[in-house]
């Protein structure tokens, strides 16, 4: 499925893959400080077009979340086309 992220080439990436696991797969640059665990925000994107295809927002995201547009890479997987920008927190 199509992911095009601001900035950066619109890619194909597997269904069923995490974001992050995409974004690692295609060369973008997206960052993970805590390695995929739902432990810090540095993964963190807005979601600009396909957010309703994510599912709801989990528990573990909610401390790191900003914004109601905002999701971790790590725990979103990906069913749909997504269009989004990085939006690492601090």
């Amino acid at each position: 499925m199509r992911v095009d992220i601001e900035g950066y080439p619109t890619f194909e990436a597997e269904e069923g893959s995490t974001l992050l696991e995409a974004c690692e797969a295609a060369g973008v640059p997206m960052d993970s400080a805590c390695g995929g665990f739902a432990a810090c925000n540095s993964c963190r994107i807005t979601v600009l077009e396909g957010a309703e295809a994510l599912g709801p927002v989990l528990e573990e995201e909610t401390c790191f979340l900003d914004a109601p547009d905002q999701r971790l890479g790590c725990q979103i997987r990906l069913r749909a086309p997504l269009r989004c920008r990085l939006d690492p927190g601090c």
